[in-house]
């Protein structure tokens, strides 16, 4: 099956179930199922299908270092939507993102001290996150706002799957986090419902970090060894019940 099909139909439909899923069950929810692997494994199969497994896995490498800055955009967006509207919050969580992005990567931390840093980054972001104030969420709709969400989560898996092997596995892998998904559900979050609503989000997708990460990290060894479905499956087992046992925590 051609791949560009692939990227133009499965993307777009986690997107649209993201959304509804969090407008069934509410933004933590929303959150938290929005922090699964629905971007990141696929673009990470898109490498394995188009570059090889060797680059896939190297570039996992990379994806550490995009979840820590990842983390940073959280906590700053959450943060800075209680005083700003979303283009302002936007570009500025991006700029920090950037930043951490570039800094993170210079340290030249191999796999092991950056899963352990992302845990404890994940931990320590929970511990001080935003809190949304009393102020009741007010949910308001924007016309034709799925396919919306769809359409700019798709662009942004094209540009970064198809710059692949320009960009190399490193910094391909740390563009893979790249808040697609994240920003999606953050402005739409933000327009929709105010803060609060972002703030609850965001919170729940850092939660999801936990096992996110995990997933990603155990596919370093698993794709050595076994086929793709396979792989992909046993981690995401693995994701969903740190999920579970991180939503009951939290």
């Amino acid at each position: 099956m051609n791949l560009l099909f692939i990227k133009l139909t499965l993307i777009p439909g986690v997107i649209a179930l993201v959304t509804l899923v969090a407008r069934k069950w509410g933004n933590k929810i929303g959150g938290l199922i929005g922090s699964m692997p629905w971007t990141a494994g696929p673009i990470l199969l898109f490498f394995i299908l188009e570059q090889g497994k060797p680059f896939a896995i190297e570039s996992i490498q990379g994806v550490m270092t995009g979840i820590l800055a990842l983390i940073i955009f959280c906590l700053s967006y959450s943060t800075l939507s209680k005083k700003l509207t979303w283009l302002p919050t936007l570009l500025l969580s991006y700029s920090l993102y950037a930043v951490a992005a570039v800094v993170i990567n210079s340290l030249q931390l191999n796999l092991y001290v950056s899963y352990m840093l992302v845990i404890a980054f994940t931990l320590l972001a929970l511990r001080f996150f935003p809190l949304p104030t009393s102020q009741a969420i007010i949910a308001r709709r924007i016309p034709f706002d799925i396919p919306i969400r769809m359409g700019v989560a798709t662009v942004f898996v094209l540009i970064i799957t198809g710059l692949a092997s320009i960009l190399g596995p490193k910094w391909s892998g740390i563009l893979t986090p790249f808040p697609i998904m994240t920003s999606v559900l953050a402005i739409f979050s933000h327009t929709q419902q105010g803060s609060n609503a972002t703030i609850t989000t965001l919170r729940g997708l850092v939660m999801g970090l936990l096992g996110f990460t995990t997933f990603l990290f155990l596919q370093v060894f698993l794709l050595r060894e076994f086929s793709v479905a396979f792989s992909f499956g046993i981690a995401l087992l693995v994701n969903a019940f740190i999920n579970v046992i991180a939503s009951r925590v939290w």
